[in-house]
């Protein structure tokens, strides 16, 4: 898939659909799971990347393709704590909140007090497989993306991440 502009991730968000079916697939689920916007105790919402009719299955999904880096990092946190803002509402506690992966490497680059986090408010960490030729274009897509994009280490973003291994 062609992009319009080299740092565009539509390749990423297209893969998401996968990513999320492969779950379906792996978790034994009979239904859909599509994006939907959620509402949150005490008013708002959080749009996640795929929720099931009944809100009992909870998902962000993720298509990077080796090491979180950076601002990944930061974006994994921010969705591990809106599943958690979730999962505290009485009516969702029981639903299963789900961080999916599409490569190993970027599920094991949550670590430290990120993966605490997710362990200590009931997020389930996932790793999904797809097709390799989905995972070859998104790391054509990566590279492209390298070409025009700032890398920020991540002790800019905030002094208290670690990425050492929990």
């Amino acid at each position: 898939m062609a992009s319009e502009h080299l740092s565009d991730s539509a390749v990423q968000r297209n893969a998401e659909g996968a990513i999320v079916e492969a779950l379906a697939k792996q978790l034994g689920f009979k239904g859909a799971l599509k994006p939907k916007r959620v509402a949150v105790l005490g008013g708002g919402y959080v749009q996640l990347d795929a929720c099931s009719g009944d809100e009992r299955i909870l998902v962000e999904a993720y298509a990077r393709q080796g090491k979180l880096k950076g601002a990944q990092i930061k974006k994994i946190s921010q969705d591990i704590l809106k599943l958690a803002l979730l999962k505290r509402d009485p009516r969702l506690s029981d639903s299963r909140a789900i961080a999916v992966f599409a490569s190993e490497e970027a599920h094991d680059s949550v670590t430290g007090w990120i993966r605490l986090a997710a362990e200590q408010f009931g997020i389930e960490l996932m790793v999904v497989e797809i097709p390799d030729a989905l995972r070859d274009e998104i790391k054509a897509a990566q590279i492209r993306q390298v070409l025009v994009n700032v890398e920020i280490p991540v002790e800019e973003i905030a002094d208290d991440v670690t990425l050492e291994k929990a």
